[in-house]
């Protein structure tokens, strides 16, 4: 299954989502047994079938939030059976209702254009909790990429739909250092955003440069490494990046303040 599972992770994003398919429609798809496909799909991507269906849906309905549509439309056009899991879902992973994210939208925007071109906050920092362990990161960008902001985070999963454990808003390429890491497991992933004027620039991050630390990362072994991460253009089977990282670096700013 592995030498399929391109093939399988373009298909989950760009076909099973709007054709509205469960899991085991997939394996069936596939021409797998749906609980061997489920077994061997978490092992080797590190997360679920039902969690990538989840976060492509949302990340689908957030793709289009800019358009005058009604929250029904959003739920059925992302492939959400019912209002109720459509905002259930989709809060779990942006931390607002679907409303509230498209009112976020318009009201984060400005405050994070400011700090793309203020030259007086280089990054903002989040994290979860006071530790003594900390990783450096270097990011290498492709040539004509310009500067927005980048993204740097330790994740639980390979689909960033949750809350960095630690993470960095930054304009810098290097010198870019994750603070307060606990004892854990996390993947060590990275999104760049351009130059932009276009509102949803930053919050449906399907277009964005991405790359990652290919092996998972052990705290507090991995404590005082530095690493480095090539962002590269988005391909078809990469999972949605969901975390809403406009509200991130807006509500670090005000802590700041």
């Amino acid at each position: 299954m592995k030498t399929k599972m391109p093939e399988i992770l373009s298909f989950i994003s760009e076909e099973a989502v709007s054709r509205k398919m469960t899991s085991e429609e997939i394996a069936v798809h596939f021409g797998y047994d749906k609980h061997h496909f489920s077994r061997k799909f978490k092992e080797i991507n590190g997360f679920s079938v039902v969690e990538l269906l989840s976060s492509s849906k949302v990340e689908k309905a957030i793709f289009e939030l800019d358009e005058e549509k009604r929250i029904l439309d959003l739920q059925e056009r992302s492939g959400f059976e019912s209002s109720g899991s459509f905002t259930n879902t989709f809060k779990k992973y942006t931390g607002s209702s679907p409303k509230e994210y498209k009112t976020e939208m318009s009201e984060i925007f400005y405050d994070v254009k400011r700090f793309e071109t203020d030259d007086q906050d280089q990054s903002i920092a989040h994290f979860e909790e006071k530790s003594q362990s900390f990783c450096t990161v270097t990011i290498e960008v492709p040539d004509g990429f310009e500067m927005g902001i980048i993204f740097i985070g330790l994740f639980r999963t390979l689909i960033p739909n949750h809350m960095p454990i630690s993470g960095l808003a930054t304009k810098n390429l290097i010198g870019n250092k994750l603070k307060n890491i606990p004892s854990g497991d996390y993947y060590l992933l990275a999104c760049g955003i351009s130059h932009s004027n276009n509102i949803l620039s930053y919050f449906n991050l399907g277009n964005s440069l991405r790359g990652k630390e290919d092996d998972r990362l052990s705290f507090p072994n991995c404590s005082g490494n530095h690493y480095t991460i090539k962002l590269r253009e988005p391909i078809p089977e990469d999972p949605p990046i969901l975390v809403n990282v406009g509200k991130l670096l807006i509500s670090r700013l005000k802590n700041t303040i």
